[in-house]
């Protein structure tokens, strides 16, 4: 990855997402370790000469030597690439490709989860590499599948929206840079996305009436299926709404199966989602993830506070047996609209 902003400012405005270790200018030797644990996980960033205080703000610190930087080992293994700033340098590790082995460091193993570096004994090396596989499936080559275009278009423009600079990409580029391909083949995310390899369903039964959505791709889906499912709640039941929503699609595992379903009802009103995979931390699929960031989609950064804000009681049910996770949400419309009948 080659690093090019043109500031420090630019950079946080870019990788606000991102995860991030910031190190003073006495904790270089702190370098390793975090380089391990976030090429074990997702990838991020270590900030030297920065820290982030209580309130969230960055501000920065400093370092005294320019060239120590150079002298810090990265364990072997990890691919990473750093920038200089006047007074901070920011360093890019990258996640392990998934089919390699957690990195060992000092004998020791680490990963990261929100963001804290946390380590364990050799003993866990091949439960955590089975794990580290598991979080980066989607980053296999997905063979003998196809995108739709129109979706792939679709796509194209909303995040011209957002991201100007990608109208110089050529189509190759803007494949790549979009997380779609990796190389010169499909990724499973991609097919995920804009393919027609699996279904999500959406079965509505409200006030006698039966009405069935479906899409074969999450694009699809979110565009079409979610607006119409939510355009007649009340804003704090639509945000929850959404939150569970782009959940599902974001953490099932799409090698347990390939059916999301939506069912909604009005007596009682309430919405049911069913995906496949059992709850798991952090996000199983982080190239579809990324995806979804470069459409600007709004996500929360904790989802489940915004869902427990609306409705205190929810939580995701594990079907051991089926190997699916089902979450409900009670509904609720907006004031004009009263009585379940009116929910959608």
């Amino acid at each position: 990855m080659s690093l090019k902003f043109s500031s420090f400012s630019e950079f946080l405005e870019t990788t606000a997402n991102d995860d991030k270790e910031f190190l003073k200018d006495g904790e270089i030797s702190k370098i390793p370790a975090a380089a391990c644990a976030l090429a074990n996980s997702l990838g991020g960033w270590i900030i030297l000469g920065a820290e982030r205080d209580l309130d969230n703000e960055i501000n920065i610190t400093g370092f005294e030597n320019k060239n120590t930087i150079v002298n810090v080992p990265i364990p072997h293994g990890i691919s990473f690439s750093f920038q200089k700033f006047p007074n901070v340098i920011i360093i890019y590790i990258a996640p392990l490709e998934w089919h390699k082995r957690p990195i060992l460091f000092e004998g020791r193993f680490y990963r990261r989860v929100e963001g804290v570096n946390l380590t364990s004994s050799a003993k866990s090396a091949t439960i955590i590499a089975s794990d580290a596989q598991d979080f980066s499936r989607d980053d296999e080559p997905a063979m003998n599948f196809f995108i739709n275009p129109d979706s792939l278009n679709d796509f194209y423009g909303t995040v011209l929206n957002f991201h100007d600079e990608y109208k110089n990409f050529s189509a190759g580029e803007f494949l790549c840079r979009s997380f779609i391909f990796s190389g010169k083949y499909l990724t499973l995310a991609g097919a995920l996305m804009f393919g027609d390899i699996i279904k999500i369903k959406a079965v509505l039964d409200y006030s006698g009436a039966h009405a069935e959505l479906e899409e074969n791709n999450i694009w699809d889906a979110y565009k079409n299926i979610l607006p119409r499912l939510v355009n007649k709640l009340s804003s704090r039941c639509s945000e929850a709404f959404q939150e569970i929503f782009i959940n599902a699609l974001l953490h099932a595992d799409y090698h347990a199966g390939n059916n999301i379903t939506v069912l909604i009802t009005s007596e009682p009103p309430k919405v049911l989602i069913k995906n496949p995979g059992i709850i798991r931390d952090g996000t199983r699929n982080h190239r579809l993830k990324k995806i979804f960031e470069l459409a600007k989609i709004s996500r929360k950064r904790r989802g489940l506070d915004t869902i427990k804000k609306y409705m205190p009681s929810f939580k995701l049910e594990q079907d051991m047996l089926n190997f699916c996770v089902t979450s409900s949400l009670e509904l609720e419309g907006p004031a004009e609209f009263s009585g379940p009948a009116r929910i959608l």
